[in-house]
C-alpha cells in the first residue's frame, strides 16, 4: 500500500496530464518488475512500449522501474511475495504476461 501510494503522489507531483496516463506508467512498474526476476523479452517489450508512449526515461518511469525491479529481483531470490504491494505488482505483469502470449498464440498458426 506504501509504494502505490508513494507512486501515485510521485505521479501527481511530476506527470503532465496531457502527455501520459497512469496507466501510460504501469508498463514502467510491469518492466522494471520483468527486469528483476531476469525476463528479457516481457521487460523490452514494456520498455518498448512505454517509450512509443513517451513515459520511458523520465522520473516517475524510472522511480516505478526500480522499484518493481527490486520487487522482481527479491521474487526471483525467495519465490516470496511480503507485501501486498508486492503482490500487486506481480499481479500487473502476470496480465501483461497473458495479453502478450494471447496476443502472439492467436496470431501463430501451425
Amino acid at each position: 500500500m506504501r509504494i502505490k501510494f508513494f507512486l501515485t503522489i510521485f505521479f501527481l507531483a511530476f506527470s503532465s496530464p496531457s502527455i501520459a496516463t497512469e496507466k501510460d506508467y504501469k508498463l514502467c512498474t510491469i518492466g522494471g518488475y520483468f527486469s528483476g526476476t531476469h525476463d528479457k523479452f516481457l521487460s523490452g517489450l514494456a520498455a518498448h512500449i512505454a517509450q512509443k508512449k513517451n513515459v520511458f526515461g523520465t522520473p516517475i518511469c524510472n522511480a516505478a522501474w526500480e522499484n518493481a525491479f527490486r520487487i522482481g529481483e527479491k521474487l526471483y531470490k525467495t519465490g516470496r511475495v511480503q507485501e501486498q504491494a508486492e503482490g500487486e505488482i506481480i499481479q500487473q505483469a502476470a496480465a501483461f504476461s497473458a495479453k502478450v502470449y494471447d496476443a502472439i498464440s492467436a496470431r501463430i498458426d501451425f
